[in-house]
């Protein structure tokens, strides 16, 4: 996939993974798991994207280890090689559960680098109102598994991240 992202969402263009699968689309899973809810739901996205052989997943949680008393050469690790992993990403899928502060500051620094970005925000009540920045910085919002699932199965099948604007209500 490529990383043609421009500044509005409704421009935004990326080419899909080839039915070949020696081809893999890099993903990156911006997500908190912080929580028991937030680390259920992180499982199962991985899950999602692990049984697909045209994605090669960078999740953090599985990449780095930090703990809270970490030294500072691990937290500046740990930094570095989620900015390298979210630079070298075709497109992040970004979980919304919790607003956890670091998984938005991941979209924006995405966003600034031209990275095409879906939003996962399970649960979103109809009618409830989603973030206009994060709303008009993504080419898709799903608001559970099962809408991600479909939306990832078509963009394989076009071979491209299918760009369809959020177009509910804002916050």
């Amino acid at each position: 996939m490529s990383d043609n992202n421009e500044t509005t969402a409704d421009t935004t263009e990326a080419a899909a993974p080839e039915q070949d699968v020696s081809i893999k689309s890099k993903v990156y899973l911006a997500s908190g798991w912080f929580s028991p809810a937030a680390a259920e739901e992180l499982t199962q996205l991985e899950d999602i994207f692990d049984k697909r052989e045209w994605v090669d997943l960078a999740s953090p949680r599985r990449i780095f280890v930090c703990p809270p008393d970490a030294p500072r050469e691990t937290q500046d690790a740990t930094f570095i090689g989620n900015l390298q992993h979210i630079v070298a990403a075709d497109f992040l899928l970004v979980n919304t559960r919790d607003k956890d502060i670091g998984t938005i500051w991941e979209a924006g620094f995405a966003f600034a680098h031209k990275k095409p970005i879906v939003y996962f925000c399970a649960g979103l009540p109809e009618g409830a109102k989603f973030n206009l920045m994060l709303a008009r910085s993504g080419v898709k919002v799903c608001t559970s598994f099962e809408d991600l699932e479909d939306y990832l199965g078509r963009c394989f099948e076009s071979k491209s991240l299918i760009m369809e604007p959020y177009t509910d209500n804002i916050e």
